[in-house]
């Protein structure tokens, strides 16, 4: 069987000159700067201007707080909608369909008060019966967990 890889080299390598060398081994050395930590990156947004390259320099000052401090929790809305939804559950980790089910909320009884109020008591359980009056629960479609609820507003 015949050899797939050469056994010598196809190109003999180039010599580089001496001032071509130098001037590689120059730019190497010469490594950029390392980047901002993470307080610097973020303390003062960097402005540049067009195409051209601008370095901007930042002096970070620690800030003084003589007050309280305030912790702000933001709460992300509900990522689930009012239809079954593929995600994966944070308890058992699979990828699954949430299992929906209905509940009613105050918006379904004000319904039902408004059905009764104008004597259509026949309609009175129509409401209860329409899933878009009322909230929707989502649950895991393995392990049956409780993942969220959709708000009807």
């Amino acid at each position: 069987m015949e050899p797939v890889y050469p056994k010598a080299p196809l190109e003999e390598p180039k010599a580089l000159t001496g001032q071509v060398q130098e001037a590689e081994q120059q730019r190497l050395l010469h490594a950029p700067p390392a980047p901002p930590s993470y307080d610097q990156a973020t303390a003062t947004p960097a402005q540049t201007t067009g195409g051209a390259t601008a370095t901007v320099t930042t002096t970070v000052t620690p800030a003084v707080t003589t007050g309280a401090q305030h912790t702000v929790i933001v709460v992300p809305g509900s990522p689930y909608g009012p239809e079954p939804q593929d995600v994966q559950c944070p308890y058992c980790h699979n990828y699954t369909r949430t299992r929906v089910s209905y509940r009613p909320n105050s918006r379904t009884h004000l319904i039902a008060l408004l059905l009764c109020l104008f004597q259509l008591y026949c309609c009175v359980c129509l409401p209860y019966c329409i899933s878009s009056c009322m909230n929707t629960n989502h649950y895991c479609g393995m392990c049956d967990h409780y993942l969220g609820t959709y708000l009807r507003k």
